[in-house]
C-alpha cells in the first residue's frame, strides 16, 4: 500500500510505502484495553521505499521469509526518495528526516495499524545515504530504534556540505565517529534505561575507503557499549548486494530463531539471536537464505 503523509518536520507531502503481512487487520488500534506486546508487529523502518517497493519487489521477499518460519510477521514503513536531488537533501545525518521516522511516520502508522511501540523490537535501515540516516537516528533516537541496518552507508556525509556534494573518498575520521563518542546517551545502562541500538553493517570491499571509516565508527560504537556487528563481503555499492543482505540481516535480528525475551508475550528483543559479524571477503549475495534474488560481482 502506498499513502501519502504530510511531513511537517520536512515541510512537504511524502509518499510513504506500507507493507503488511496477510494476517494483519488494518486500522484495529496499536493498543487496546489488555492488549499484550506480543500482539502487535515488529516493524522495520525503511529508507528509499520507492526503489525497494516500485522496482525491487521486497513486499515479495517479506512474504517468503515470513512464510518460510524464519521472519515473524512484520509491518514495514518505507518513505519515498522521490529522486536523486531530493534524496542528497533529505537524507544524511539530519535531525529533520529522523524526526520525519521518528516523531511523524511511525505514530502515523501506530494509529492505524498494531504496530510495536518498543524500540526493542523496531528496526531502522537504510543505503548509501539512507545508510547514514539509520546509524544517526539509531543513535539519536535509540528509544524509538532498537537495531540499525547500515549498508554501504555514506559515511563521508557531515553537516555544511553543498548540496549535492560528494567526497566518497574522503579521508580521516568520519564525522558520525565523533559525533558517537561524544553522545551521553544510546549505551546499553543509559539515561531512562534506553539501550543502545544494535547496529550492522554490511559494507563491500569495492567500495573506496568505506570499510575504513565503517571499522573507525565500529570501534567507537563498541567503546560506547553497543552491540556492533559486520558483514564485509566482496561487492560494490549496489541492490544486487544490498537486496540478499538486508534479508539476512532481518532474519539474525527479528527473525523467529531468536532466543525468548525475559518479558512474556512482548516477543524477542532485537539482538538476542546468532550474531553476524563476518569479514566475508568471498561472501556473495547473502548466506543462502534468499540466494537466489542477489548476487554480487
Amino acid at each position: 500500500m502506498r499513502h501519502t503523509l504530510a511531513a511537517g518536520a520536512l515541510g512537504v507531502e511524502r509518499d510513504v510505502w506500507v507493507y503488511l503481512p496477510p494476517d494483519a487487520v488494518p486500522y484495529r488500534p496499536a493498543r487496546e484495553p489488555g492488549e499484550r506486546g506480543g500482539d502487535r508487529l515488529p516493524l522495520l523502518v525503511l529508507c528509499d521505499g520507492d526503489m525497494w517497493f516500485g522496482k525491487l519487489g521486497l513486499r515479495d521477499t517479506v512474504d517468503a521469509l515470513i512464510a518460510d518460519g524464519v521472519l515473524p510477521p512484520l509491518a514495514v514503513l518505507a518513505p519515498d526518495a522521490v529522486g536523486t536531488a531530493t534524496r542528497r537533501l533529505e537524507l544524511g545525518g539530519r535531525e529533520s528526516y529522523v524526526s520525519f521516522l521518528a516523531d511523524e511516520v511511525v505514530p502515523w502508522a501506530s494509529a492505524r495499524w498494531p504496530l510495536t511501540g518498543r524500540a526493542g523490537r523496531t528496526v531502522v535501515a537504510g543505503q548509501g545515504l539512507g545508510g547514514m540516516t539509520a546509524l544517526y537516528a539509531g543513535l539519536t533516537r535509540p528509544e524509538r530504534f532498537g537495531a540499525v541496518v547500515a549498508q554501504s552507508p555514506s559515511l563521508w556525509w557531515r553537516p555544511g556540505l553543498e548540496p549535492g556534494a560528494v567526497a566518497p573518498d574522503a579521508v580521516g575520521t568520519p564525522w558520525l565517529a565523533t559525533l558517537a563518542a561524544g553522545l551521553r546517551d544510546g549505551l546499553p545502562a543509559g539515561r531512562d534505561g534506553v539501550r543502545g541500538a544494535v547496529v550492522h553493517f554490511d559494507v563491500g570491499l569495492h567500495e573506496g575507503a568505506l570499510a575504513e571509516h565503517a571499522e573507525a565508527l565500529r570501534a567507537v560504537l563498541r567503546a560506547r557499549g553497543h552491540r556492533v556487528t559486520r558483514n564485509l563481503h566482496n561487492g560494490g555499492h549496489d541492490y544486487a548486494c544490498w537486496r540478499g543482505f538486508l534479508a539476512d540481516a532481518l532474519v539474525r535480528l527479528m527473525g523467529t530463531g531468536a532466543d525468548a525475551s525475559a518479558d512474556p508475550g512482548a516477543g524477542p528483543d532485537i539482538g538476542t539471536g546468532t550474531a553476524l559479524d563476518v569479514d566475508a571477503t568471498g561472501s556473495q549475495g547473502g548466506t543462502g537464505l534468499i540466494r537466489s534474488s542477489a548476487g554480487c560481482p
